[in-house]
């Protein structure tokens, strides 16, 4: 059985077909949402100045900024974490070759 699929995802009224994993199909459908729920955000919250009104593509540039920021935030933490962890296991390991002696 093929583990790949042909899913159609509609974001800002257009359809996208796209090729994914079985396994990733519910995590493309709820970004697709995510995405749709923050146009529709961006769009009620800003719509532009009189001189020049803000377009689609605009609109969908603040949601992946957005999107993207949110990504690095949590890799950043992550990384935190991870510099954490390791001297915790330094600290301990430094703490049982003590008691070992």
């Amino acid at each position: 059985m093929d583990e790949h699929l042909i899913i159609n995802l509609r974001v800002a009224d257009m359809r996208y077909p796209l090729r994914v994993k079985r396994e990733a199909e519910e995590a493309y459908r709820r970004a697709a949402e995510e995405i749709d729920y923050k146009l529709v955000q961006y769009k009620n919250y800003f719509t532009g100045t009189s001189d020049r009104s803000l377009r689609d593509i605009d609109y969908m540039a603040m949601t992946s900024i957005q999107a993207v920021v949110e990504k690095v935030e949590h890799q950043m933490r992550a990384e935190s974490f991870e510099v954490k962890i390791k001297s915790l296991t330094e600290e301990l390991d430094a703490y049982l070759k003590d008691k070992v002696k």
